[in-house]
């Protein structure tokens, strides 16, 4: 028996893709390791998304090449975005790995392991099932896919290129999986794809995303659905209504709305509603209920951008009271259509700068948009014990990984366990965090 490391990097969807690849090889007869010293070979599932994140990957398989050449390790096989994106030179690039695989067909990890090369495979018209995953996060909280691929095309982004066309999975599959976790003691379940909010429309002719809500608020044991990756554009009335209408799903809205001139929406390809629409589509959400949390993920130095334009994106920010706010620098991708715009470019340093501004306001706003819970009584999930009175969570309003946690104060003669959902009584807030005691 062969004992595989597996090292994944970037998003949750990746790690889904990790998780299938180690339940193939466990199926198949090799042993799934967690220390990289005692493998025979040596899985690194990378992520391609921006430049950032090619060389993170990079090094991860420049690293893991070590234990190959001073330790037990006999393969080194790469698979996932990076691989799929660079396939036509992949191993010309990586002398250190002797096979590799892309993200259409996981189970050719299974030739990777014996056989030397990139093992190919054809872009996935339908979602590709795969079963079973080993489960490498807490068994409490996990993530479902819904769909793989993207229909939105925008200016700036490789994903249609590597993860190929918008592919949703049957409603009963993702059902079926969220069962099987509940059975397991999952609390949480966390909805991902590419863009959630089209989900269903290829095979279902329609935005099926509240249907696919409501049969999962069906499953037993399941207390929290939430749902990641929300496309303003094609978030709608039905959607935002389905959210508070629909029992177990969170008042979490994750809109990655990138920039809210109209202009450069344009030259993203993600519309052209605007600064305007944006604010009125946010009173709708916290006209249900004025808790609801607005996350969302901008992006600074887009070529063309002008103070004005900036001053725009900040204003918005203060004024819209964003609970959390990612920035991102605008990262040239190679074969996307950003790249051929004929708009001013922005110097790197530029970009940096105005991420710092944009992410001074942002914080400042979280820490006064928390300042609303104070007070107030709120389930939270334990996931963490510091010491015998001190326990970290999350509360509803937080996604994991991503947002802040729940500082959770007990008194000795009371018992909690990690998982639990208790309620907490809220004290004190810091920029990202709530501080509170157990009631």
């Amino acid at each position: 028996m062969q004992n595989i490391y597996l090292y994944s990097l970037g998003c949750e969807k990746n790690t889904v893709d990790g998780e299938h690849i180690l339940a193939i090889l466990n199926k198949n007869g090799f042993k799934v390791v967690n220390n990289p010293e005692e493998a025979d070979v040596i899985v690194i599932n990378t992520c391609a998304f921006i430049e950032d994140s090619k060389k993170e990957s990079i090094d991860a398989i420049f690293d893991h090449s070590m234990y190959k050449k001073y330790g037990k390790c006999k393969r080194l096989i790469v698979s996932g975005c990076m691989s799929e994106r660079y396939k036509d030179n992949f191993l010309d690039m990586f002398k250190e790995v002797d096979s590799a695989i892309g993200i259409h067909d996981l189970e050719k990890i299974l030739t990777a392991v014996e056989k030397d090369g990139f093992h190919d495979a054809e872009n996935n018209k339908e979602y590709k099932e795969y079963g079973d995953r080993v489960n490498t996060g807490s068994d409490y909280s996990v993530y479902i896919r819904i769909s793989d691929g993207c229909h939105a095309n925008c200016s700036f982004c490789a994903i249609p290129s590597i993860r190929g066309k918008h592919r949703s999975r049957k409603i009963e599959e993702i059902v079926k999986e969220a069962e099987n976790y509940a059975k397991k003691g999952a609390k949480e379940i966390n909805l991902i794809a590419q863009e959630t909010t089209f989900y269903g429309y290829d095979i279902y002719s329609k935005l099926a995303l509240p249907d696919l809500l409501k049969e999962l608020s069906k499953v037993e044991g399941i207390e929290w659905i939430r749902v990641l990756y929300q496309n303003p554009v094609v978030l709608n009335d039905e959607i935002i209504d389905a959210f508070f209408n629909t029992d177990k799903v969170v008042p979490y809205f994750d809109i990655p709305l990138q920039h809210v001139d109209k202009e450069i929406l344009k030259d993203m390809n993600r519309g052209t509603r605007g600064y305007k629409f944006y604010r009125e589509m946010i009173d709708k959400i916290r006209s249900y209920d004025k808790n609801a949390v607005i996350r969302t993920s901008l992006i600074v130095g887009f070529p063309g951008e002008t103070k004005e334009s900036f001053k725009k994106l900040l204003k918005f920010v203060r004024k819209a009271e964003l609970d959390r706010v990612g920035v991102f620098t605008y990262s040239e991708e190679e074969n996307t259509k950003a790249l051929t715009l004929n708009k001013p470019k922005i110097s790197r340093h530029t970009k940096m700068m105005l991420r710092e501004k944009l992410m001074k306001e942002a914080i400042e706003v979280s820490e006064r948009r928390l300042e609303r819970f104070i007070g107030q009584t709120i389930d939270v999930l334990i996931e963490k014990k510091e010491d015998d009175d001190k326990f970290i969570g999350r509360s509803k309003y937080d996604a994991p990984e991503v947002d802040g946690y729940v500082e959770v104060y007990i008194e000795n003669d009371k018992k909690i366990n990690i998982g639990d959902i208790v309620k907490v009584n809220i004290t004190h807030n810091t920029e990202y965090d709530l501080i509170g005691n157990l009631v």
